[in-house]
């Protein structure tokens, strides 16, 4: 017998089709399912996850990373990407990379009636400092906390409608 025929269970290996998944919602605007494997599988310098982001649902606010860079890679259905305030469709097997800095800000709208699913992978930065240009705000990762003009705020301050700062064709 081969080492790849036995039964063995690795604490290192996931399969992709047996993630356990919890539902998730910040408001009406973003909601979906998220399968946290990185924190399950004991992951310190990666984070990573697979998600499905409901119809009609945005999977965060529009934001851009100082030092963490960021992977996509589209699954089943399609979505939107705003990504430096331009528009494009995401279909299965893209790839998508976010380097950091304002150039490659970026968020993801599930425009259609079926789920979008995806997997995200980001490197982890205890020093990272998340900018939301839509709504002026900064997170710092070392705080845990979400800053607009130096007040601390909720995460979704101004950005409960993300809709109303997506261009218009």
């Amino acid at each position: 017998m081969y080492i790849w025929e036995q039964k063995v269970k690795w604490q290192n290996i996931v399969n992709i089709n047996d993630v356990k998944y919890t539902e998730w919602s910040m408001n009406e605007k973003y909601r979906g399912k998220s399968a946290e494997i990185a924190k399950d599988m004991g992951a310190e310098k990666l984070g990573f996850h697979v998600e499905i982001l409901e119809p009609k649902s945005y999977s965060c606010p529009y934001h851009f990373h100082h030092l963490e860079e960021e992977l996509l890679i589209a699954f089943e259905g399609h979505a939107t990407l705003r990504q430096n305030n331009e528009l494009t469709e995401i279909k299965p097997g893209d790839i998508i990379h976010f380097k950091p800095g304002p150039e490659a800000a970026h968020q993801v709208y599930n425009h259609t009636d079926q789920p979008f699913k995806f997997f995200a992978l980001s490197t982890m930065d205890y020093s990272e400092v998340c900018e939301y240009p839509d709504s002026k705000k900064i997170f710092v990762s070392r705080l845990k906390k979400v800053f607009q003009q130096g007040k601390d705020v909720p995460y979704l301050t101004d950005e409960e409608n993300p809709e109303k700062y997506w261009p218009t064709k």
